[in-house]
């Protein structure tokens, strides 16, 4: 995925095709970077959920053995403080996430509305191209019809006068 991330599709150098393929290519693109985004967050995001579940199982050891309920209660606050931290994690990642997600969609945009001009350029380029080619070919055409049309009447009219005499 990363290797087409990478390399580009899109190149003018490429039959006129193959330039309508840059959508598509937009799309995976963009799909590509959320995914990468999303799989970044989400390893953390289950790194934290296995320290909260060792977190509450040595929590649950300590209130086992403990002896008084001042040591309970300071056990139990320090878990709470441990919770809150990760949370705080959480929703941090999560903006951190939203944010990612919202610069690599501005990126694809840029690029589409880049390469869109792009096309579009090439493609009145080729436009007017074949235009300039089909005008030049109909020119040669209507020369050579005038021509043929020119012998025609000369040699038509060499024969008329031959027969008048």
């Amino acid at each position: 995925m990363k290797d087409f991330a990478r390399e580009s599709l899109l190149s003018m150098d490429q039959p006129t095709a193959r330039l309508f393929a840059w959508p598509l290519e937009m799309m995976l693109r963009f799909n590509a970077n959320v995914a990468n985004a999303i799989q970044e967050n989400t390893v953390s995001w289950a790194q934290r959920r296995q320290q909260a579940a060792e977190d509450a199982v040595e929590t649950f050891e300590r209130l086992v053995h403990c002896r008084d309920i001042g040591e309970a209660v300071s056990i139990q606050q320090e878990w709470v403080e441990n919770n809150i931290r990760r949370l705080d994690e959480d929703f941090g990642a999560l903006a951190h996430q939203g944010a990612t997600l919202s610069r690599r969609a501005a990126s694809t945009a840029r690029d589409a509305v880049g390469k869109s001009a792009n096309v579009a350029r090439a493609g009145a380029r080729q436009a007017e191209e074949t235009a300039d080619s089909m005008r030049h070919e109909g020119q040669e055409a209507e020369q050579s019809a005038q021509q043929e049309t020119e012998e025609s009447h000369r040699h038509g009219r060499g024969r008329n006068h031959k027969r008048a005499a």
